[in-house]
């Protein structure tokens, strides 16, 4: 094995053309492909452009090579975070490329204006790391980042949607775990069968799935909703609840809700979900104008109940996007705050936002692209908050005896993201330079 890279230890001016093995390296997740010949040279040598190089067939600008070096000066091995930046220019805005040297299977030596050598990755391998995490991050690390095109959105709910997945085989391994949450990532909902009422809802994620920590809200960690009369929020009530994002009224809604039906023997209630993605998409092909107006004009959403000592208030755009990627809606109906909207807006802006905002909700309580089900005792479904809709149908109580209890919590994105993507703790996955 060579010596661990330091920042002169592995420069050569003269690029090294063949590699150790005959491989074609594919990374569809990151739309980068890296095509070797039977002996594994590479088709297209790298080269200095005027703007940076060219690596693989894809252009770097000088400043995002500087940026993306790996070497032990620059990429600290136990954190796996840039360090030693300096503290004028550390984004080194006026650095370029110099000199391309020795290329790997994995990496590629540059030297800079700044008289600094060191190494950028060429692959998902070299980025993060070998064994599970490389293979982990191939496999999901656009379903984790959110990326419209690892989902799949539904105006109907078909087969997948609806699937129920057994709770005993969800949690009999990690793999399992992670199929299961990969699934729930896809396509914003995700539903389990077989789910014990004596576990609790902290047991079902910490010991069960194996997620956490919980997303402490208003209503605590945990919070048991069942009939109450003259209730503090209408979910504790009887009457309809109109499809809805949870707690809009934050500045950040929880990205992850649970849904844990513990008994439900009243007549009625159904619940029911849609898939907002679904019906934007709609709105991008048919209303594109309209659209743009529920992109930058805000709602207020308040939740002010008497005599809780809560006060909560905030506003979004009903829809944000991350690029050209739908990001999140924001949606529930007895939680906006028209009045406030009316003393933000002058009145051209409100016609039009009106217009887009009906025209929005026509598309999701379209009932066809409804999925609806009672649900029972021991049924457990996770919801993309950020994404799908949920709401629930009126219901009645005939008989002492008859009960609808469920249990709800809140978690970040975050949590699921490092149950796909991590490797076990004291699993120390360090960067390949060190064999470059």
């Amino acid at each position: 094995m060579l010596s661990r890279l330091t920042p002169r230890s592995c420069f050569r001016p003269k690029l090294v053309r063949k590699l150790s093995e005959a491989l074609l390296i594919k990374d569809d997740d990151e739309g980068l492909q890296i095509q070797q010949d039977a002996i594994g040279s590479v088709t297209e040598e790298p080269h200095i452009t005027e703007k940076g190089i060219c690596l693989d067939g894809k252009n770097l600008l000088h400043v995002e090579t500087r940026n993306m070096c790996k070497c032990e000066v620059c990429f600290g091995k136990h954190s796996h975070q840039r360090n030693k930046l300096p503290h004028i220019g550390n984004a080194f805005p006026d650095v370029k490329v110099k000199e391309v040297g020795k290329m790997t299977e994995h990496y590629v030596s540059l030297k800079w204006s700044d008289g600094h050598e060191g190494v950028i990755a060429r692959t998902i391998r070299g980025e993060y790391g070998p064994g599970v995490i490389e293979s982990r991050v191939k496999q999901w690390l656009n379903l984790t980042r959110r990326k419209n095109e690892a989902q799949r959105f539904w105006s109907s709910p078909n087969e997948e949607v609806t699937k129920a997945w057994d709770y005993s085989w969800v949690v009999s391994s990690g793999e399992n775990t992670r199929q299961f949450l990969a699934h729930y990532m896809r396509y914003g909902i995700g539903l389990i069968n077989g789910v014990p009422n004596d576990m609790g809802m902290e047991k079902i994620l910490s010991k069960g799935l194996k997620i956490g920590p919980l997303r402490r809200t208003s209503y605590e960690d945990v919070d048991y909703v069942r009939f109450k009369p003259n209730p503090t929020n209408s979910a504790y009530g009887s009457d309809m609840l109109p499809l809805h994002t949870d707690l809009a009224s934050y500045f950040e809604a929880p990205h992850v809700q649970f849904f844990h039906c513990m008994e439900s023997t009243v007549e009625g209630g159904e619940s029911f979900w849609v898939d907002t993605f679904a019906a934007i998409k709609t709105m991008s092909e048919q209303r594109p104008d309209l659209l743009e107006v529920l992109k930058t004009v805000p709602m207020t959403f308040r939740y002010t109940p008497p005599g809780r000592g809560v006060f909560q208030l905030s506003q979004h755009p009903v829809v944000k996007m991350c690029g050209e990627d739908i990001w999140q809606t924001v949606d529930i109906l007895w939680s906006m705050d028209t009045a406030q909207l009316t003393r933000d807006e002058d009145f051209e802006t409100r016609e039009r936002w009106w217009d887009a905002f009906l025209y929005y909700r026509e598309l999701v309580e379209d009932q066809n692209s409804w999925f609806v089900k009672k649900l029972v005792g021991g049924e457990f479904v996770m919801t993309d908050n950020w994404r799908v809709l949920h709401a629930r149908k009126e219901f009645k109580v005939t008989a002492p005896d008859q009960e609808r209890i469920v249990s709800t919590s809140y978690m970040d994105w975050n949590s699921m993201a490092n149950r796909m993507l991590s490797a076990e703790k004291g699993d120390h996955v360090f960067l390949e330079v060190d064999q470059h």
